[in-house]
């Protein structure tokens, strides 16, 4: 028997994370794999259930009679259908994926648990597999769950590991065929490595992420039952671009605002782009853009010059208060006068001085 078998975290009617926040009230969190799921081209998954409810429903005929009599009945058709799924196969390498990360759970702990004969070859590809790799398992952060507060969304890792003295966010993978679920790993394993917290979900607390490397993720794919356990870098930069469209395509999904019911005789009016007003601009913004066109007006070895002037601690003139595009100005000014350049545009954000007028004198 497994020992010690971990509770899994709290979750709501939704399946999310329940997170207490600091005031103590408990917020839904989304769950990492919902959001690395959005962006999944799931046309192959869902002919694959296809398959596997119509060889369920040849195996079990009485499926299939119960299914006659609740054609109405959407909720009754759906547990038909699951039930169907596992009648056809469908679940048996998912329920030895489930196993398989129980049972390297427990090896990682330093625990021994019992093992099936027909799973012995899987661990020992695995344990052979990270000490060929020298990947040093931190026991401290296995099954953590962590949690973003900016972006609400919760997940439980699988494991942080150490290779060569750097800190990683690694990923145990038991499918027979991972060629359709890369992008959405690397927005799985980017989520985790942009986690806020490690989260104690029994008592509601939270503790600083260790330092991981966020370039890149390890996958340890381990199929169930092919006695073969493979590791692969996972590029995290390309799952932060994921991570921020599945983000952007949950909240438009969420729209509301886009139709309206026809009523005979209405013309609505759409919306004219060109003619809304531009966003105000702030002055700083204004200044900014006016420093880089006096910038480009000089010539090349006034740009040469400018380089090598360029104030300490100003990084680009997009970021420069305005204390600093004065600095930035006093080289630039230099450089016209040393280069004999003219620049006539005045700063956009200058206040007119108010000419002072005099009375003309009485006539004696």
């Amino acid at each position: 028997m497994l020992e010690n078998i971990r509770q899994e975290a709290p979750k709501d009617r939704w399946g999310r994370y329940l997170i207490a926040s600091p005031d103590g009230k408990q917020r839904g969190y989304t769950r990492v794999t919902t959001i690395s799921s959005t962006t999944d081209d799931t046309n192959a998954l869902k002919q694959w259930a296809n398959r596997m409810v119509v060889t369920g429903l040849v195996n079990r005929s009485d499926l299939l009679a119960q299914a006659s009599t609740k054609l109405d009945d959407k909720g009754a058709l759906n547990k038909i259908c699951d039930e169907a799924i596992t009648a056809g196969g469908g679940s048996s390498r998912a329920n030895l994926g489930t196993v398989l990360h129980s049972i390297t759970e427990q090896i990682d702990l330093g625990k021994t648990p019992q093992i099936l004969p027909g799973l012995q070859a899987d661990v020992n590809a695995y344990s052979a597999e990270l000490k060929r790799c020298n990947i040093k398992i931190l026991q401290d952060y296995i099954e953590a769950v962590v949690i973003n507060d900016t972006l609400e969304y919760a997940g439980t890792l699988d494991r942080i590991v150490e290779v060569d003295g750097t800190k990683y966010i690694a990923d145990l993978k038991t499918g027979t065929d991972l060629s359709y679920s890369w992008r959405s790993i690397s927005i799985q394993l980017n989520a985790y490595a942009q986690a806020e917290h490690i989260y104690d979900w029994k008592t509601s607390t939270r503790t600083p992420m260790p330092d991981i490397n966020r370039d890149m993720g390890i996958v340890f794919h381990l199929p169930a039952g092919e006695a073969k356990c493979e590791l692969y870098w996972v590029d995290l930069n390309a799952g932060a671009e994921g991570l921020k469209l599945a983000l952007e395509v949950r909240n438009w999904r969420k729209r509301n605002d886009i139709h309206q019911r026809f009523v005979e005789g209405q013309i609505v009016p759409i919306r004219d782009l060109a003619a809304e007003p531009a966003p105000a601009v702030s002055e700083l913004q204004q200044r900014q853009e006016w420093v880089v066109e006096r910038i480009k007006h000089l010539s090349n070895l006034g740009q040469m010059g400018l380089k090598a002037m360029w104030p300490d601690n100003v990084t680009k003139v997009s970021e420069a208060t305005n204390s600093q595009l004065d600095m930035i100005l006093e080289v630039v000014i230099k450089m016209e006068s040393d280069h004999n350049t003219q620049f006539f545009t005045p700063d956009p954000t200058a206040k007119a001085t108010p000419r002072k007028t005099t009375k003309p004198k009485a006539k004696k």
